[in-house]
């Protein structure tokens, strides 16, 4: 094992970190306004921390061949990125992003396209960063004797228990509204089927316009207040995200203000 235990540790830490600075700056500046990137509350992003000390353990035989680096790097980054993607749907029923409309993706949860730029990434972390980060991490260790890492373990154990409640949480409002949803579609599919012809034409463009209407109603009721901080942040910087079990929720919730 070339890295100590404590040393993977910091070293998951910091590329967390230095993931969602990256997520966080690049989306806001192509959405135009802050996006607090992550799935956890805290700072980092997790499947950039596995991919990255993955890969420096996987890689530290042959560190110094560009292109068995640039291959690892795809592959290990796009198997992570999968299984990610899998992972949260499957034990939140949520999608935080979607491939699909790129070609060769994988059910939208990796594409060739995307895992190019992992594995350039990949060579210039091995070959410019991690030599600096590791340095730092030297001297980290000299000082603390693996104290950082234990306190690392403590803050994101107990942020990922908080945001698992958080998102449960999260998934029971949308199944509430879901279900309020349904009932506004089917009373205005009641209204259309008993109307007179004069009125079809009003109730059949409601119908049509159904989830902006709806979200209206659920705005003027406070929807915002039903939803914690944490809540409002996944809605406003993830607006491609997806409810996997949600029928209409992903229709209407663009339009659920999230301030």
């Amino acid at each position: 094992m070339p890295y100590t235990l404590s040393e993977i540790i910091v070293l998951f830490f910091t590329y967390s970190f230095i993931g969602w600075l990256w997520e966080t700056c690049y989306c806001s500046i192509k959405d135009h306004h802050f996006a607090y990137r992550g799935f956890l509350f805290g700072p980092y992003c997790p499947v950039y921390g596995f991919a990255v000390t993955t890969i420096l353990i996987t890689t530290f035989p042959f560190q110094d061949n560009i292109f068995l680096l640039f291959i690892v790097g795809f592959i290990v980054a796009s198997i992570f990125e999968y299984v990610a993607s899998w992972f949260l749907e499957k034990l939140f029923h949520m999608k935080l992003w979607d491939y699909s409309h790129l070609k060769g993706n994988i059910q939208g949860r990796v594409a060739p396209q995307i895992s190019f730029f992992w594995g350039i990434g990949v060579v210039l972390l091995v070959k410019f960063i991690q030599p600096i980060v590791q340095r730092v991490i030297n001297w980290e260790e000299a000082w603390t004797h693996g104290m950082l890492a234990l306190i690392i373990v403590l803050v994101m154990g107990t942020d990922t228990v908080l945001t698992v409640i958080s998102v449960k949480k999260f998934h029971v409002t949308t199944q509430q509204w879901d279900e309020r949803a349904a009932a506004y579609r089917r009373k205005l599919r009641e209204r259309l089927e008993s109307a007179q012809p004069e009125d079809r034409a009003v109730l059949k463009h409601r119908l049509h316009d159904w989830h902006h209407q709806f979200a209206h109603h659920l705005n003027n009721e406070g929807a915002s207040k039903q939803l914690s901080w944490n809540h409002r942040r996944l809605l406003k910087s993830f607006p491609k995200m997806k409810i996997t079990d949600s029928k209409y929720f992903n229709e209407y919730k663009k339009d659920i203000k999230s301030k």
